[in-house]
C-alpha cells in the first residue's frame, strides 16, 4: 500500500530535477486524458506524404497505436486533425514505425505502404501516380514529441514542412504548440 505513494513521491522528486531523469518523470506522470489536435502546413513547392500518430513508448506489451497517413499538397494546410493523446506523438521515426509493425497497425486495408517510412517524402510527381508518394525531390527526418515535455493533452500542435538545403534530405519539420487554455504547463 505504501509503494504507490512512495513511487509518486519519487516521480515528483525526479520531475523537479533537470535533465533526462526529470524529462522521463514528466513524461511518465503527465495525465493522458483527452486528445491532441494537429494541423499540417506545407510551405514547400512539393507534395508531402507521411505517416503519423500516437503511442506509448513505455508500454512494452506493445500497446495500441493511433496511425494516420496524409498527403499535404504544396502550399496548402490541412484542417485540424484529432488523435488520441498518448505519451508519444510521432511523424515517422524509427520507434513509431517499429511500434506500428509490432502491433500490426499496417494491416489496415487502406494502409499505403509507400507512405510508411521514418521520413516525410516530398515529391514533384502527380498525386495520382505511385511516384507521387515517393521522395522524388527529398525527405525530412521524422519528428517525435513527448507528453509532459513538448505538449499536453488537448493542445494544438502545428506542424510546418519547410525546404532547407542544410537539412538531411533537403527539408525539415518545424512545430509550434498552442497550449489548451484549461491546462497548465506540461
Amino acid at each position: 500500500m505504501l509503494a504507490v505513494p512512495i513511487a509518486v513521491g519519487i516521480a515528483m522528486m525526479l520531475s523537479s530535477s533537470g535533465g533526462c531523469i526529470g524529462d522521463i518523470a514528466k513524461n511518465l506522470t503527465k495525465e493522458r486524458q483527452g486528445d491532441i489536435n494537429v494541423q499540417f502546413i506545407n510551405e514547400t513547392s512539393y507534395n508531402a506524404t507521411f505517416t503519423f500518430g500516437t503511442y506509448d513508448a513505455w508500454d512494452r506489451t506493445p500497446g495500441a497505436v493511433t496511425l494516420q497517413q496524409y498527403r499535404v499538397v504544396d502550399g496548402e494546410a490541412t484542417d485540424v486533425v484529432t488523435v488520441t493523446c498518448r505519451r508519444n506523438f510521432a511523424i515517422g521515426t524509427e520507434g513509431f514505425v517499429q511500434r506500428v509493425v509490432d502491433t500490426d497497425g499496417n494491416d489496415d486495408p487502406g494502409f499505403q505502404e509507400e507512405w510508411f517510412d521514418t521520413t516525410v517524402h516530398f515529391s514533384n510527381a502527380s498525386s495520382d501516380v505511385v511516384a507521387g508518394a515517393l521522395p522524388t525531390v527529398g525527405t525530412a527526418e521524422g519528428l517525435e514529441l513527448l507528453l509532459g515535455i513538448d505538449f499536453s493533452c488537448n493542445d494544438l500542435i502545428i506542424i510546418t514542412f519547410v525546404e532547407d538545403a542544410q537539412a538531411d534530405g533537403g527539408f525539415r519539420i518545424d512545430y509550434e504548440v498552442i497550449r489548451d487554455v484549461d491546462q497548465t504547463d506540461p
